[in-house]
């Protein structure tokens, strides 16, 4: 068969016309018993160099999709005769199969590697030429030559599904098999001399081999599978038949039984889907469920898609509606439920569900600031700072809102303050005071007291007025809640300054007894100042200076006496409580003097104070800028 484009008698150009545009020249010098040719053209009319050699590359490319479509076309039209004959015999159903599946076979191009007899190409000033000219029978024997390879290539793939028992490729292997016999069908029709006695042999074994591929356990497998998708559909179970389908899908590949079965799911899972939407008018939210299932599986399904819609859009208006009428009447708690409903479906209208945002953010702000206010006049400061402080995290555009920033500024700076102090209560206090009275009995030399009959005995004695500041030294941290109170009772060391003013005008006579008398004393006042130590609270050590007289910062330390004492403390309740009974035995002497004993007991108030927070800066940061 000859192809031609008839081209312009009128040649234009100055190039020779070569003679093998000419139809008879081509008919005369390559017959179509023994040849194919094709000739066409295409106007280069006003074009440049490089476009006039893209338009050669294109019409070449033309010329042998034309050879390979004229060799398909034939064979194929032939074929479908043939087979549309033969299906006359059977029922419609089968009709429509066969039908269907050669259409497949018909969009098979043969892709022969041609063997050109005659390749010529020629252009004037308007016209690209060109004319390929293929041998009959060499095309012939290259499209035999490919099919045999292609099933000398099935069988070996074959050959080792059925080592491995395997039947998943099964559908490619009959595919091939068709090509193969599309490529020999063309191969008869250019040349039927053509030698196709192996191609037989080949394809003979090749069905065989298909045959027992079909025996196969795998595919006994397969129709028990299919079987219980059957059983999935008539359960009504759609989502385990679709599942069960799309994994046969992926392990027998493109098997068309199971595209068939894959269709037969979709169109009944799509009416049990429509169904439940008719019936379930009541309940949207399911229906939506059930058809976005279904359309995780088809997507594409426009049917159930367009009801999707629809049932969303009602619902969207009705949830749009409520959220709104909610927020006219300032019902916060309703308007959010009313927002979680329109938040659980699709979003219809983009700006009625951004204005229904926008004006429940300004009722939820109303809302918050009435409730800041109201906590801050009952003094609930931590959840007001709480709550601003998470309305920031929500939505850090507040950081501009100057009336929530000043909420914050005033929670922040109470509740510094409160953390600052809740956090000094749990720590000791750093240092002691202690305040009290004690009486003074007389002096004795100490010599005496191991001598004299009895040892000591207190005759007269004056009072004694103390003052002392301790820096305490913690050994064990003891802080006890009582009520709103936390009290420090933590076991300490102090060491620390103490001043006491003696009171000689208080001297008075204890015992009336005419073999004692009342120690004197020449001023009415004196003082002294010493270390002062408690260890445990409860021991007491001290050393220090005594002197008579007013006190003076010109001291004559020639009339001062020096002493040291040692007692105990004994506290009314527990651990330095800040009353607490105080006796004392001193020893002190001056420089011209000997060593004197005395005794001492009384009543003492040891305040506590000065408690360091140690976790001042994060504290601090906590609340930033307060």
């Amino acid at each position: 068969m000859v192809s031609f484009l008839g081209y312009s008698q009128n040649n234009r150009g100055k190039a020779e016309r070569p003679p093998w545009l000419s139809k008879t020249w081509i008919e005369r010098t390559y017959p179509s018993d023994d040849f194919i040719s094709v000739i066409d053209s295409i106007s280069i009319k006003k074009m440049n160099a490089v476009e006039i050699g893209e338009t050669k590359v294109l019409l070449d490319k033309n010329l042998k999709e034309e050879l390979a479509s004229l060799i398909s076309v034939k064979i194929n039209t032939v074929t479908d005769q043939q087979t549309r004959q033969d299906d006359n015999w059977e029922d419609d159903k089968h009709t429509v199969k066969t039908s269907t599946a050669f259409t497949e076979k018909l969009n098979i191009t043969v892709s022969a590697s041609f063997q050109f007899k005659f390749k010529k190409d020629f252009a004037d000033k308007r016209y690209q030429f060109a004319l390929r000219v293929i041998d009959r029978s060499v095309s012939a024997t290259v499209l035999i030559d490919k099919a045999e390879g292609l099933l000398k290539n099935c069988i070996a793939e074959v050959e080792v599904s059925i080592a491995s028992k395997s039947s998943a490729s099964l559908f490619d292997y009959e595919n091939k098999l068709d090509v193969a016999q599309q490529y020999w069908g063309s191969a008869i029709w250019l040349d039927p001399d053509v030698n196709h006695t192996k191609y037989s042999e080949l394809a003979v074994d090749l069905s065989r081999y298909i045959q027992q591929v079909k025996e196969m356990d795998s595919e006994k497998k397969l129709k028990e599978d299919q079987g219980r998708v059957i059983a999935f559909m008539q359960e009504d179970n759609y989502s385990s038949a679709v599942k069960l389908v799309l994994q046969l899908k992926i392990i027998y590949k493109n098997r068309e039984e199971i595209q068939d079965l894959l269709q037969n799911v979709n169109t009944q899972y799509r009416q049990y889907v429509l169904e439940i939407n008719n019936r379930e008018r009541d309940s949207p939210h399911y229906c939506i469920e059930v058809m976005g299932d279904f359309l995780s599986y088809f997507p594409e399904d426009a049917i159930v898609l367009s009801s999707l819609q629809k049932l969303e859009g009602d619902l969207f208006a009705k949830a749009i509606y409520e959220a709104e009428l909610a927020i006219r009447e300032e019902n916060l708690s309703l308007a959010l439920k009313m927002e979680r409903n329109l938040d659980k479906i699709r979003i219809v209208d983009l700006q009625k569900y951004e204005r229904v945002k926008r004006d429940l953010k300004e009722l939820r702000r109303k809302v918050v600031v009435k409730s800041l206010d109201k906590k801050w006049l009952d003094k609930q400061y931590t959840d007001g700072w709480s709550t601003v402080q998470k309305l920031i995290a929500d939505n850090a555009i507040l950081l501009e809102d100057e009336q929530i920033m000043s909420y914050r500024k005033k929670f922040g700076k109470k509740c510094k303050k409160l953390d600052m102090s809740n956090a000094r209560d749990q720590m000791p206090h750093q240092f002691s005071a202690s305040f009290g009275a004690e009486f003074r009995s007389n002096p004795t030399e100490a010599s005496n007291i191991f001598t004299a009959q009895p040892v000591y005995e207190v005759v007269s004695g004056y009072t004694a007025y103390t003052g002392a500041i301790y820096l305490r030294r913690i050994k064990e941290v003891s802080i006890v809640t009582k009520g709103e109170r936390k009290l420090d009772k933590s076991k300490s060391n102090l060491i620390g300054l103490k001043y006491s003013h003696l009171d000689f005008t208080t001297n008075r006579m204890i015992t009336d007894s005419e073999y004692n008398s009342m120690h004197t004393y020449e001023d009415s006042e004196g003082w002294e100042i010493s270390l002062d130590m408690y260890r445990n609270d409860f021991w007491h050590f001290g050393v220090g200076m005594r002197n008579n007289g007013a006190f003076s910062t010109n001291i004559d330390f020639s009339e001062s006496n020096y002493f040291t004492t040692f007692g105990i403390q004994i506290p009314f309740k527990g651990k330095r409580s800040c009353i607490a009974f105080k006796a004392d035995s001193w020893l002190y002497q001056s420089t011209k003097s000997d060593l004197f004993f005395q005794l001492s007991g009384g009543i003492v108030w040891n305040p506590l104070f000065g408690r360091i927070v140690e976790n001042r800066k994060s504290i601090s940061n906590k609340y930033k800028s307060f």
